[in-house]
């Protein structure tokens, strides 16, 4: 699971908020445990940067359980990932700095993007903190054994339920993640990752971290990415929950796609909500919810526009955002 979070202060003069509900940041964080949860997650994040390390991952997601081999290493100051399933359908990513690639066996292709740095394929965790306990609580749990390791449980608790709550286990001697679970808003996992082994090395990675596909074999497509200024975008955001703000707005072109879609990317510094319109279409089309393991996504036409909503998010965020959204440009 990869997610991609660009996070920045840029609010377009179009975006429109619901009304401000009472924030938790005056008097509640300290008392949520927000300091020391903190603490621990950026200990966790510097950690997941910084080691050479490499283990046995099971991903679960709509009741299946996935087999995959993790390998991180830093070498000359650049962070090297590969993640390989190893049951079918096969697959390899391989992340160096900014550039991810994609190998596909069956199809013999290799997709290549740029990323934002600093970003894990395991556990997406922002940059900073500050804000975030406006609409999330820190808290410290109990401490549990993980893959034989001792861990330290920290949950992440969203203020409302317009956004997911987490829950990860930290490794007390390495500060790697062992498990993290994605929970909806009963606080049923909805997503889960646990590293049945782990192994911290001291030595810099070779070609473990390397593409094991032959990469000169195969037929290489790249995605493509325009940034535009917010305040170019023609559309207004009416009804969007309180603390999600406009941090990206780019012009995107993914394989096997032949143009490219506007997108339009929302976040609250953690959970994140992308906006797709794609070019006018004459036939006819229906909208409905669609959901794929933790992301929800909601599909409306305006003014001829496909405008798709869809994040790691509960549906009524992508309804609620979705039916806000306003063509500056329509006629009617």
């Amino acid at each position: 699971m990869f997610r991609v979070r660009v996070i920045a202060a840029a609010l377009g003069a179009a975006v429109a908020f619901e009304h401000p509900q009472p924030s938790l940041a005056d008097d509640a964080p300290q008392t949520l445990g927000g300091r020391a949860g903190v603490e621990w997650l950026t200990g966790m994040r510097d950690a997941m940067s910084r080691l050479n390390y490499r283990g046995l991952v099971a991903y679960l997601k709509d009741e299946k359980v996935n087999s995959m081999e993790f390998v991180h290493g830093m070498s000359n100051g650049i962070e090297h990932e590969r993640l390989t399933s190893l049951n079918s359908p096969m697959r390899e990513i391989v992340r160096d700095g900014d550039r991810v690639r994609f190998f596909f066996p069956e199809t013999k292709s290799v997709m290549t993007e740029r990323v934002p740095l600093n970003r894990s394929f395991l556990v997406d965790l922002p940059e900073s903190f500050v804000g975030l306990c406006d609409y999330y609580a820190f808290l410290v749990g109990d401490q549990e054994y993980v893959a034989q390791r001792h861990a330290q449980a920290i949950e992440i608790v969203p203020v409302d339920d317009y956004r997911y709550g987490r829950k990860v286990w930290i490794d007390t001697e390495s500060h790697l993640p062992l498990r993290f679970e994605l929970l909806d808003e009963n606080g049923k996992p909805i997503e889960q990752m646990v590293f049945t082994s782990l192994e911290v090395s001291s030595d810099a990675p070779g070609l473990e971290v390397a593409p094991a596909a032959a990469s000169d074999s195969y037929s290489e497509q790249s995605s493509k990415r325009e940034i535009i200024p917010i305040e170019a975008m023609d559309w207004s955001l009416d009804t969007v929950p309180v603390g999600f703000r406009i941090s990206g707005y780019s012009r995107v072109q993914h394989p096997p796609l032949k143009h490219p879609i506007e997108h339009i990317l929302l976040s609250d510094g953690l959970s994140s909500v992308s906006i797709y319109v794609d070019e006018p279409k004459d036939e006819p089309f229906l909208e409905k919810p669609n959901k794929i393991g933790a992301v929800n996504a909601y599909a409306r036409k305006i003014d001829g526009f496909v405008v798709t909503v869809m994040g790691e998010v509960p549906p009524k965020t992508v309804h609620m955002i979705a039916n806000g959204i306003r063509h500056q440009k329509s006629k009617e």
